[in-house]
């Protein structure tokens, strides 16, 4: 679950990432290095799962109210540029990937909220993606599963715009609710058959 260390084990893969700095609230350059931040931009809690405390920052001012809400999750928080585009997210179970599934928010991001209130968000799996796409897509996520030397199984999240696939983070240990994504594409499977 820890962010950071995602993006730097997979950093000599094929598998893309938000350029990012994290930073750790207790050191004196926060505010030096907030000053070179590239906005838009992804404020988040270093580990912190559920999309607890993350913020799409829009403006200069946003950014310090993103830091302070990150901050009560955790001191360390991750700060990536903003990926516009379609979210994906794909399961990997005993070395297989799923069909990807799109997650469209009906306002907003995929938050907290967005993911836990009933009707909020819509969910497509299988993605309406090419053949292409999705075959890319399953290996960029078991080459992720590989590198993060992930076992069982685990479901790794992606930014699509629309020319590369930017791997936002590998869940470790994703929900398993009948409405969650992994037992979602997994059914998807399931309804192929």
């Amino acid at each position: 679950m820890d962010k950071e260390l995602t993006k730097k084990m997979i950093a000599n893969t094929s598998v893309k990432t938000a350029e990012y700095v994290c930073i750790d609230i207790d050191t004196k350059e926060v505010e030096d290095i907030c000053n070179k931040i590239k906005i838009p931009c992804v404020v988040k809690p270093c580990s912190a799962g559920s999309s607890a405390g993350v913020t799409i920052v829009q403006t200069r001012e946003e950014l310090e109210q993103a830091i302070s809400l990150a901050k009560k999750y955790e001191d360390r928080i991750l700060i990536e540029d903003y990926i516009e585009g379609r979210e994906f997210s794909v399961g990997v179970l005993n070395g297989k990937s799923l069909p990807p599934i799109e997650i469209i928010p009906k306002e907003g991001f995929y938050d907290y909220k967005n993911k836990y209130q009933p009707g909020l968000t819509e969910e497509i799996c299988p993605a309406e993606l090419s053949e292409e796409e999705t075959r890319l897509l399953g290996n960029l996520s078991l080459e992720a599963f590989s590198e993060l030397g992930l076992k069982d199984y685990a479901r790794i999240d992606f930014m699509y715009d629309g020319k590369d696939f930017y791997c936002l983070e590998a869940n470790t240990l994703p929900g398993m609710t009948p409405t969650s994504l992994l037992p979602q594409e997994a059914a998807a499977i399931r309804n192929v058959i």
